[in-house]
């Protein structure tokens, strides 16, 4: 019987050894790409460029998270409700937000854009019927913001003290529309004991807590109280007098109403009657 042999190593590479090697590089590759996914996947939506169904996706959220706040108030409001009233899921909703924090700061910075429009949006305000109809219509811009972005604006009221970034937020948007007043009421003329930045933060001041009393009272602010707002505005800054003819006649701002689109009806075709033959008496006040 011949001496036992030993069988000798293989002569090629060790394939156990080699399917590690290879499995070592894989599984870094791997990691590679699971490190870029979740970097993409970790960052919110709303700071990412999007596409069209995710832009719609989007705003689905951020108007459901508005009709939730309006509801429940922002402390109260939880991702389930908003993710509920959007009709998603909770998946969905980590995908474009971090948080509930994180949708607010969304939505503060619309509402921001939005309100800074209105610094470019007010021109020049003189005395006349031309002047009371641009600060009219800047007036609507003004409440057509607070209306839609009401919730938004009681919630980033409510957290201005406790996050400095939410505040700088509100200070730069309402002091930019402030300024902008300002300047309009400045350039009006002298008003003696009148500083106007003072004026101007007063009527923002006093805009903005009129459509709050209105809203707790269950009362719309509509065109007679924006009428109104504008009147008081334009008499006591920009030396207006009465509003234009058609505001006190009750027409609509464009002139139009039941005395027919020509400003015409019983007083006669030419707008006269009673009043005079030219149209003057005891209630003529307004600009012609």
């Amino acid at each position: 019987m011949g001496p036992a042999t030993t069988p000798s190593a293989p002569s090629g590479p060790n394939p156990v050894n080699t399917r590690g090697a290879k499995s070592g590089t894989n599984g870094k590759r791997a990691a590679t790409r699971g490190a870029k996914v979740a970097v993409v996947a970790g960052e919110p939506a709303s700071k990412r460029a999007l596409r069209s169904q995710g832009r719609k996706t989007m705003r689905k959220l951020l108007d459901a998270a508005m009709v939730v706040f309006a509801r429940r108030g922002y402390h109260a409001a939880r991702v389930d409700d908003i993710v509920k009233v959007a009709r998603t899921s909770h998946g969905t909703f980590y995908l474009y937000f971090s948080n509930k924090e994180d949708l607010l700061r969304a939505l503060v910075g619309e509402a921001g854009e939005v309100v800074a429009a209105l610094d470019d949006g007010l021109g020049p305000v003189g005395p006349d019927a031309a002047g009371w109809q641009e600060l009219r219509a800047w007036m609507e811009r003004f409440s057509e913001a607070w209306q839609r972005y009401a919730p938004v604006l009681r919630a980033w009221t409510d957290l201005v003290m406790s996050d400095p970034e939410l505040g700088a937020q509100a200070h730069a948007a309402a002091g930019g529309v402030a300024r902008t007043l300002a300047a309009r009421i400045d350039g009006a003329g002298p008003h003696p004991g009148v500083d106007p930045n003072a004026a101007a933060e007063a009527v923002v001041a006093m805009v903005d807590r009129f459509h709050q009393l209105r809203q707790f009272a269950g009362e719309p602010v509509d065109a007679s109280a924006l009428d109104t707002l504008t009147t008081m505005v334009h008499r006591a800054l920009f030396g207006g007098g009465p509003p234009p003819a058609y505001v006190l006649s009750g027409e609509g701002t464009d002139g139009t109403g039941p005395k027919g689109t020509d400003g015409t009806g019983p007083k006669g075709t030419d707008g006269t009657g009673p009043k005079g033959a030219d149209g003057t008496g005891a209630r003529e006040t307004g600009w012609r």
